[in-house]
């Protein structure tokens, strides 16, 4: 915790050399605490106690529990917690694991006599005094001839080294406070409790909240819900009696939501492989064209599909929206379907609300709709792998289609006031 400690309470000099953290640091704290939460990570505090005396509580709980532990962390005082069955890991040391033959290899003392090593050089970090005038290497020396702080200071006058000797008869007390104040403590009163801190995965919609709030776009795809907050009401049309009912809902609706799907070329030599049409959030129809997969004895010929649709495109008083309809326009203007009336481009849109930001379209559901769209690879497939659109079945693409043509209209609905 951040505050006094018990160790101030033993020496008010203990990180007093430390300057004190950047406001806009300890700002983040609690968002750090919240991501925590949100992740599924249990966060464990208490006053008057640090982090590592919590570490070293919890550590003696789960022993008495009979729990294997493993401690994570760079920091050399946790060598002392090393016994059966408590080892570290440091991710920063080539990822290696310390036993107690290890902490012994690394630094050159038993787990149990890290502490009284601890003391002696002190810590300018922590501003642990130490005993002045022995350092780590004089340190280690001592306690392993001796055994023991205790040992050492009760037999000083037998130590070899006349600075040594000197300083250890002159500053005991320094030592025994020193060795208090490197102490990790086991007796926190934190408590404990297998279920509770068994780790259960993230809080999908808390994360995603949070990493909103946050704009961590790029972590906002692993927690997005994948149920649309709008019912979906997406068809394939089949029949001319399918379309004719499609053009009656634009004339109606008065607005008309449109996406081309092509072969990915550009629009001047794509080939226009179906049109996905929307009237409103959460609807969408499905207009296959030259789809090659073996469903589509049942599809209308694009020329019954022009007779019928071209109307509508080209009527200026339907308004007509879209994301990136420069490209659709080009696309259908080639096969002699002309639109009309284009009043909104949500790509136009979000790059006039955010230069910086990403304006493909299913970056922008995530974000304004917290909907994780489904991408075009998970259609076709990826690499040299990869499927022509025009090969995959008519079923198979529908709700990516449909979604290309909803997604608009209800981010339109979010971009406008």
């Amino acid at each position: 915790m951040r505050g006094p400690t018990f160790r101030t309470e033993i020496d008010v000099n203990y990180k007093a050399n430390r300057p004190p953290m950047p406001d806009d640091l300890s700002e983040q704290v609690a968002w750090v605490h919240e991501a925590c939460q949100a992740l599924g990570v249990p966060v464990l505090t208490h006053e008057r106690f640090e982090a590592d005396d919590v570490i070293g509580t919890l550590t003696k709980q789960a022993l008495e529990n009979d729990l294997e532990v493993v401690i994570v962390t760079s920091d050399k005082d946790f060598f002392q917690l090393v016994q059966p069955r408590v080892r570290i890991f440091n991710p920063r040391d080539q990822g290696l694991w310390y036993d107690a033959d290890g902490v012994k290899a690394k630094f050159g003392v038993n787990p149990d006599q890290v502490v009284d090593v601890l003391a002696l050089m002190g810590d300018a970090v922590d501003n642990v005094k130490g005993v002045p005038g022995i350092g780590e290497k004089g340190a280690r020396e001592l306690i392993t001839t001796f055994g023991s702080l205790d040992t050492l200071l009760k037999q000083s006058e037998d130590v070899e080294k006349t600075r040594y000797r000197n300083a250890l008869a002159q500053y005991p007390e320094d030592a025994k406070i020193s060795r208090e104040l490197v102490t990790i403590r086991t007796d926190v009163p934190v408590f404990f409790d297998r279920e509770t801190l068994r780790y259960q995965g993230p809080l999908s919609e808390r994360c995603f909240a949070l990493f909103s709030s946050l704009g961590f776009r790029k972590l906002l795809a692993d927690y997005a819900p994948t149920t649309a907050v709008v019912e979906k009401d997406y068809e394939v049309v089949r029949t001319e009696s399918d379309l004719c009912t499609l053009v009656d809902a634009i004339n109606n609706a008065g607005q008309l939501s449109l996406a081309t799907l092509t072969d990915r070329q550009p629009p001047m030599q794509a080939e226009l492989v179906g049109l996905s049409l929307s009237v409103g959030p959460g609807h969408a129809r499905y207009i296959p064209l030259a789809h090659r997969a073996l469903d589509t004895a049942s599809v209308l010929s694009s020329t019954v599909v022009n007779t019928l649709i071209a109307k509508p495109l080209a009527t200026k008083q339907i308004s007509k929206i879209g994301h990136d309809l420069k490209h659709s326009s080009l696309v259908l203007g080639r096969h002699n379907l002309p639109v009309e009336g284009i009043t909104t481009d949500t790509l136009v849109m979000s790059y006039l609300l955010d230069v910086t930001g990403n304006h493909h379209l299913g970056e922008l559901a995530l974000e304004h709709l917290g909907y994780n769209a489904i991408q075009l690879e998970t259609v076709i497939g990826k690499g040299t792998k990869a499927l022509n659109l025009a090969e995959v079945p008519i079923d198979a693409v529908l709700d990516f289609a449909g979604e290309q043509s909803d997604l608009p209209t209800q981010l339109a609905e979010q971009f406008i006031p």
